[in-house]
């Protein structure tokens, strides 16, 4: 189904930022907890909204937690 590709479509980093987004961080303790510069979690952040269809990382979250994404 649709839903399947749009979570299929996210890289296995691109799921980790978002398993982290889901549980509250945000983009600078995204990027300490990984060990990756700020400007690269922004980078993935992008590709994963755009991915989800999203507007907003709130929106992603929501949208990814909706479509069954497991954390």
């Amino acid at each position: 189904s649709r839903q399947t590709q749009l979570l299929a479509s996210l890289t296995p980093r691109e799921k980790e930022i978002l398993t982290l987004m889901i549980q509250g961080a945000d983009n600078r303790a995204v990027a300490e907890r990984l060990r990756i510069s700020y400007a690269t979690v922004r980078t993935h952040v992008r590709s994963i909204l755009v991915k989800l269809e999203a507007r907003s990382q709130l929106e992603a979250v929501a949208k990814a937690t909706q479509l069954g994404f497991r954390a």
